[in-house]
This record gives structure tokens, sequence and C-alpha cells, in this order.
């Protein structure tokens, strides 16, 4: 699906009317707007409001949209036309243009907008819409706002087919942006120009926002879930670089993690961390189908983890303790994934009422219900050793008699290990959008 085609967004304004369940008013939207730096008018970059995307595949700024829940009419309410803007910018689309390039039914200037809103007998808006107090349109209760939140929580969890090919193309994307700092990666260079050599893959190919900053960090720095400095110098070969980074296109994210060698080959110890976590990952990829409990996938993962850490001789003593005793979580301190769509951490992991699982680790799963098919999910087992999160477990006589501290000394240099994948999950099993390397034996063929 190229940028120019007609994104089908109508699918999604059924979707959302469907679960919010109400039979007449308005839903309205307000686009995002350009911001500017502070105390000056330099503009920051542009990034649409994901619901407001979601329903009406618009990506540029200054809009709102109108849904009619009765009818399902799609009103798209452009910026009325300033001569200075156009000055600036050139001249927008006209009101037939927009009918032609989006999935609407009618489009209007933003003059008409209040009026419009105030004719309808309610006028559902979202939670991070600020009302204008004085005026005298009818806006949602908090509570309906909350359950138009849900309806679109609900409505973006389950991807069409059309949105998976759109994170697909982003998958392919970078991941044939991985695969070229895999190859560009040697001593002398340094996480800045691997961090650029991204950027660079993604915006020759169209896509020019990434959908998190990118992570680039080697040796220790790895040991940062979300280290982005991305400043070092790469110095030895023995070192593995973490590289977190997923573009947008169209506005649809991809989260990928890969890991790698400065020099050529996984050092022994780099090997042995390494492949802990890809045997994390593929025994949880084995297990994701429409069903499964997102938290048994999790607890697969620390499972796998246990007994990696314990053939390494980084853990000793009864696993049931040791796992019982949370010290797993020091390795592997965050969860195995979570929704992915229009926002990297999308909507939906939570529904309402849901409690989080208060115990080490666990408690950082960004999703907890079971999967079901339509969903795209991320996969991202780690193991890192992190000082300031290995230290109180390893100093309390409790738990730190089920650590080995020369072991650990050992290992410690390899910084973290994350391998993240993105899967759209099925009635049967998943089937995996990311295309990078990820097997020891294909990572070194790259780097020979």
């Amino acid at each position: 699906m190229s940028v120019a085609q007609k994104l089908p967004t109508r699918q999604n304004v059924e979707k959302v009317v469907k679960n919010l369940d109400a039979k007449e008013g308005l839903i309205y939207l307000k686009g995002q707007v350009v911001h500017e730096r502070d105390d000056t008018d330099v503009e920051q970059p542009f990034r649409q409001e994901s619901n407001f995307f979601y329903v009406t595949g618009v990506p540029e700024p200054d809009f709102h949209v109108v849904i009619d829940i009765a009818t399902k009419h799609i009103k798209l309410v452009s910026p009325n036309l300033d001569p200075g803007n156009v000055m600036w910018m050139g001249l927008p689309d006209s009101l037939e243009t927009l009918i032609s390039k989006y999935d609407i039914d009618e489009a209007v200037y933003a003059d008409t907008l209040e009026a419009t809103l105030a004719a309808a007998p309610v006028v559902y808006t979202l939670p991070i819409f600020t009302e204008n107090s004085s005026s005298t349109i009818k806006f949602s209760t908090a509570e309906q706002s909350k359950a138009l939140h849900t309806a679109f929580a609900e409505a973006r969890a389950f991807k069409s087919d059309w949105e998976v090919e759109i994170i697909r193309k982003a998958n392919k994307i970078s991941s044939d942006a991985h695969v070229k700092l895999m190859q560009a990666s040697e001593v002398g260079s340094t996480e800045a120009k691997l961090y650029a050599l991204f950027m660079y893959e993604c915006a020759r190919n169209d896509a020019f926002f990434q959908a998190y900053y990118p992570i680039v960090g080697v040796g220790m720095n790895a040991a940062t879930l979300h280290y982005n400095k991305n400043n070092a110098p790469l110095t030895n070969a023995s070192d593995i670089v973490l590289v977190d980074g997923g573009c947008e296109f169209n506005c649809y994210a991809s989260d990928i993690t890969r890991c790698f060698p400065v020099g050529k080959t996984f050092s022994a110890e780099a090997r042995v961390i390494y492949s802990i976590v890809l045997d994390m990952q593929k025994a949880c990829l084995e297990k994701c189908k429409a069903g499964v409990a997102w938290e048994d996938i999790h607890n697969i993962a620390s499972d796998v983890a246990c007994d990696g850490l314990l053939k390494a001789g980084i853990l000793v003593g009864d696993k049931a303790e040791i796992m019982a005793n949370y010290v797993v979580a020091a390795f592997f301190p965050h969860g195995i994934g979570h929704m992915l769509g229009l926002d990297v951490h999308d909507l939906g992991g939570y529904p309402e009422g849901t409690e989080r699982i208060d115990a080490p680790g666990i408690r950082n799963l960004r999703m907890r219900r079971d999967l079901q098919a339509g969903f795209v999910v991320t996969v991202e087992p780690g193991v890192y050793f992190c000082d300031f999160l290995i230290d109180p477990v390893l100093n309390d006589p409790k738990t730190g008699q089920y650590i080995n501290k020369e072991a650990l000394n050992k290992y410690k240099s390899v910084g973290g290990v994350r391998i993240e994948d993105n899967i759209l999950i099925t009635e049967q099993g998943y089937v995996n959008l990311t295309t990078a390397p990820k097997e020891i034996d294909e990572i070194e063929a790259l780097l020979a």
C-alpha cells in the first residue's frame, strides 16, 4: 500500500461506533496542531494525533472530524484558508480534493464547525479534549468520554488486513535498516554513526518518522533499557551493540531490537547470553496464539531465562526457590511485550478493570489480557547486567545466595541483550512481520 493510496478508514469509524453503543449524537475529534519551540516560531516536526488518524487518514495539522453516530456520516473539517499561511506553506487541498483523497462523506471549512456541534444532542469527545467552558455545545460527560476512549482502544486493538500490511511495510524498512547497521559495525565507529545510519536508511525508504527515539547502546550502555545518549565510541571488537529502532510508515509503528558484536564474531560470553535470550523468544513465540494469556507468555520467558542462567552458572540453587523469590527479574526486569499499532505502546493493553500483577518484573508488563486474532504485539525478552537492579538482590542474604558472583562478573561486560519481533496473532498461532536476521550464524555472516 503506497503513501498515495486512500486508506479505508471508514472501516475504523464503523468499529468505533459499534463499540461505543450509543444511539445519537456526534463524535468530535480535533486533530493535532503545529507546535513551536519555546519562545520561537521554529516549528517542531508534526505528527498527527493517533485516534484522529485512525478515523480519517489525514496526516496534516489543524483539521477536525465530526462523525454522526446514527448515520455514520463522516464530515472532515478543514482549516479556513489563511492567506498568510498560504504565503509560507502553499495552497492547501480544496474541499473537493479532500473528499477524493480521504475516506469521508463531506468536507467543510472550520467556520461551520461550531454550528454543527451546537445542534447535536450530545458531542462525544476523548478525555484529552479540553472544552471551552463558555461554550453552549453539549459536550459529553467524563463517563461518556471514557466510554469513547474505550471504544477507540478496543477498535484499534484488532488490526484490519490493510493495517497489518502497513505495519509489515514499516517492519521491512526497519529490518533492512538493522541489517545495514550490522554491516557497518566496526571498531572505530560510534553509536552516533549507527544511529544516523538507521535514520537515513528509514528516510530514504519514505519513512521520515521514527515510532520512538532509537536506542543504540554498546557494551554496558545496553544494560539501560531506554538508553538514548547514542554518543559512545565502539572501541572493543568483543562488545555487543544493542539497537532498538523502528520507523513509522503511514503513522503505523514498528518496534525491532537486534544485537550484534562490534567486530566480526560473538565472544564466548556474548554467545551464551544471546543464546539464552533467543531461546526465551523462541519459547514464547511457540505458544503465541489466540486464547493464551499474555502473562503466561511472560512467565515462559522468565522460566527459560532461569534455565539459561542456571546453565551458565550465573544462578545457582533450586530453580523453584529462585523463581519464587523473583531473582530472574533482576536480569529480566521488563515485560515480554506490548500492543503495537498507531503508537509503539498502543492502546488496549489493559482493558477497563484489569489490574497489574504486583510482582518484580511482571509488574512492568504493558499488557494483560488474552491474545486474540488480529492483535499485533511485540515479543521482546532480554537479559541485562545492570548493577542498580542486580546489586540489591545480590546483597540481600535471602536472594543473594542464588547468584554466583564470580560467574556474574564473568558475563557482566556483555551489558545487555534484547531480541524483539513484531507478530500478528492468529487463531492457530502467529505471523512474524519482522524480517531482520537474529540467528548467530546469520548475523556473523553479515559481519564477515
